[in-house]
């Protein structure tokens, strides 16, 4: 699968051991995952996430390129991070190269590597929740973790339909993008040479057919709702209703473990 084929977001198909595992369990532990994650200090209790994320490459069943691919979109913003945090923090003693004192402090690279590890690992457990969940199942867990709500009024199956049109939307139109693109190279557009400046132009010419495609989509997705009798505000039944399984009960466990022994530890 090539890396443009990947979109943030979207699902891939499989039958893992990560796929069979209830939304509800995948949706609570990235949210313990992630607050372990960037609350723990700079120090060995990283590596206890860090497995926690070798163990979702491994069970997702997709192949190291989809997981290289799916990080490398976020490659410029990690290099981002590494650098601007290694360049602004002054703290600590100095990095001496061959008895020169440099303007960068040993501190500021280690927050740098911590911080750039920290991210990568919250975008490993966010794509482990997002290519092996339908987004319609992650609105349904969601909408289980929302139903409190309901005591003051909310109406919480409106919200999560929102969330799943945001969900569905956000490869479609990344879909789209690509799409078109593609098609102004095929006219003999190169949008990717030429200085940083031309480039952006170039881009920016996208923005208003990229915004129209999406209205259609968004008008096409409203008519197809009342044609299907869709009435915001009332009770909708479910065709499979979700249920826990033994290996939800095991994630369980494993994610608790992981967050004990970093508090603990």
């Amino acid at each position: 699968m090539r890396s443009k084929e990947i979109s943030i977001g979207g699902y891939l198909p499989g039958n893992s051991i990560l796929h069979r595992l209830d939304s509800r369990t995948k949706l609570f532990g990235l949210t313990v995952l992630l607050t372990t994650v960037f609350l723990i200090p700079c120090s060995y209790k990283i590596l206890f996430p860090a497995l926690a994320a070798v163990l979702a490459l491994l069970l997702s069943g997709l192949g190291w390129r989809v997981w290289v691919d799916g990080l490398r979109k976020f490659r410029l913003m990690l290099l981002i991070t590494l650098v601007l945090n290694f360049t602004l923090n002054r703290d600590g003693l100095p990095i001496q190269v061959h008895g020169f004192l440099t303007p960068f402090s040993y501190d500021g690279l280690v927050s740098a590597v911590f911080l750039t590890a920290r991210i990568v690992l919250a975008v490993i457990f966010s794509l482990s929740l997002t290519f092996t969940t339908l987004p319609l199942n992650i609105v349904k867990g969601l909408q289980f973790f929302m139903s409190p709500l309901k005591m003051i009024g909310t109406s919480v199956g409106d919200a999560s339909l929102v969330l799943f049109l945001a969900l569905r939307f956000v490869p479609l139109l990344q879909e789209e993008w690509i799409r078109l693109i593609e098609a102004q190279e095929s006219r003999g557009i190169d949008l990717m040479s030429g200085t940083l400046s031309i480039r952006v132009r170039r881009l920016m010419s996208l923005i208003v057919p990229s915004m129209l495609l999406a209205f259609r989509k968004s008008e096409e997705l409203s008519m197809a709702m009342t044609t299907r009798g869709f009435k915001p505000g009332h009770n909708r039944t479910e065709y499979n209703p979700s249920v826990f399984s033994y290996g939800d009960f095991y994630a369980f466990g494993f994610i608790l473990f992981i967050a004990l022994s970093v508090i603990i530890l």
